[in-house]
């Protein structure tokens, strides 16, 4: 018996805590139904590597500087990723801890 009252507790429970299906939805439900809706259909296109945006002498330039400062046990510092990444570890590394064994190159960020 008293497990039958449980159960039959926690079904109304359960009931009481669903959206009513003959109801319509609030309109902010449906401006986010098609904001999920949009940005699902969107093209997303991948990041150009730094080597496809600025070639492989100068990719390679920013690699080493980004591996002479970064101190991240595995840095982004890779002609794979965007140039953008690479300068941002680039202008982390050299904003990091005592500056003024920096490098030469940090003076221009």
């Amino acid at each position: 018996m008293r497990l039958a009252l449980t159960l039959a507790f926690s079904a109304l429970a359960l009931a009481a805590c669903s959206p009513d299906p003959s109801e319509p939805a609030s309109p902010a439900t449906q401006e986010t139904d098609v904001a999920q809706t949009a940005d699902a259909g969107a093209e997303t296109r991948p990041a150009l590597s730094c080597e496809d945006e600025i070639g492989r002498a100068e990719a390679d330039v920013l690699v080493e500087q980004c591996l002479m400062v970064s101190t991240a046990t595995r840095p982004p510092c890779n002609v794979a990723n965007s140039c953008e990444m690479i300068r941002e570890e680039i202008a982390r590394g050299c904003g990091f801890g005592d500056q003024s064994d920096n490098p030469d190159f940090c003076d221009d960020l």
